[in-house]
């Protein structure tokens, strides 16, 4: 209990968030990268499009440097002590983040949320965090996409060489001098025909396609 505690101090948080990101740099920078169907998201983006980026919560490690466009990114991370931890190291990648987190059929920050949508900019969620079930889209993530018309954009990050840690989403945790592959899928759009469960499900679907997908080009 008092390790925990002391792992939750500030500077602690702090030193420990900066020794993450150089790691993921040093994990980037000495391997080799492949990405696929990329210009998927650029086409949304020439369009204007208001845009959801989703992942899974297992696979979040090397998410930052898939962002790579002239277009400010949030991500919404839990306002849990982890999450904490895990937004002050993406933040040495200019990505912005959202405190908060997918609760059951609740989100939350919604407002937040809405408002950044709304003014187009890029939102980075996981549907199956921060609790799980794991890989399993909860139907907060419809809702949003319902109310501000937006695209949900999956992606898939996969490495070659990785640990997976006793955790609650298989956290992959990925080592340097690696191979990486990067899988943007197809874009699903919400209608007033869909049902929640059934945007829910073609999300689900498409983001299983892509993590296979990726996971055969690390091969």
């Amino acid at each position: 209990m008092k390790f925990k505690k002391f792992l939750r101090l500030s500077w602690v948080q702090d030193f420990l968030s900066w020794i993450i990101s150089i790691y993921i740099k040093f994990c980037y920078h000495s391997s080799f990268w492949v990405v696929k169907d990329e210009f998927k998201v650029k086409e949304i983006i020439s369009r204007n499009k208001k845009v959801i980026i989703c992942f899974w919560h297992g696979n979040l490690l090397m998410t930052p440097f898939c962002w790579n466009f002239n277009k400010e990114f949030f991500m919404l991370i839990s306002s849990h002590p982890d999450g904490k931890l895990i937004s002050k190291a993406i933040s040495y990648f200019q990505i912005n983040t959202i405190p908060g987190s997918s609760s059951k059929n609740r989100l939350s920050s919604t407002k937040l949320l809405l408002k950044l949508i709304n003014q187009n900019k890029i939102i980075g969620i996981t549907p199956d965090g921060p609790r799980g079930p794991r890989m399993k889209v909860k139907r907060s993530l419809s809702s949003l996409a319902k109310s501000t018309d937006a695209v949900i954009l999956p992606l898939s990050v996969c490495a070659k060489y990785k640990k997976y840690l006793k955790s609650w989403d298989r956290f992959s945790f990925a080592f340097p001098f690696n191979k990486f592959s990067v899988v943007w899928g197809n874009p699903v759009n919400w209608n007033k025909k869909k049902t929640f469960e059934k945007h829910s499900m073609e999300v689900e679907k498409e983001l299983f396609r892509v993590t296979k997908l990726s996971e055969t080009f690390t091969d």
